[in-house]
């Protein structure tokens, strides 16, 4: 019974003094914002807000997603995202990726802007940025 409260307590040790560098796949860092939906155009087959994704990851590698994402709908046509747990002092690319289902009325996949931009977030930091999806001219 000794043995495994030391073990235990070892590990526990060692576990809490161990710290990820930069670039690591998780951290503690946040991005926030709001995708604005156009008011008109879009074939609303469901919710729009279920059929997009918000991405962070490194600029090497942009489909590799990074932390804990989720979109949801909010007011006024909008949809909100917040992702947690991403890493700090490295540049990240964000982006929004709409699923093949989420189509305008006339059948082309919505336009998204900006395009994917870097960010750089401090520890512990919430960095904003918004989206706006649109169809047609």
């Amino acid at each position: 019974m000794y043995r495994i409260a030391v073990a235990a307590l070892f590990l526990a040790a060692t576990g809490c003094a161990t710290t990820g560098g930069a670039g690591s796949r998780e951290g503690n860092a946040t991005v926030a914002g709001v995708i604005r939906l156009p008011e008109s155009g879009l074939a609303q087959a469901g919710n729009p807000c279920d059929q997009l994704r918000v991405v962070v990851a490194h600029a090497a590698t942009p489909t590799d997603a990074l932390g804990r994402a989720m979109v949801k709908s909010s007011r006024g046509n909008r949809c909100s995202f917040t992702i947690s747990g991403i890493p700090s002092n490295t540049d990240l690319q964000v982006s929004t990726v709409p699923d093949a289902s989420l189509k305008c009325d006339n059948g082309s996949v919505p336009t998204i802007t900006p395009e994917p931009s870097t960010i750089k977030m401090v520890n512990y930091g919430t960095g904003t940025k918004d989206f706006t999806l649109s169809c047609g001219a």
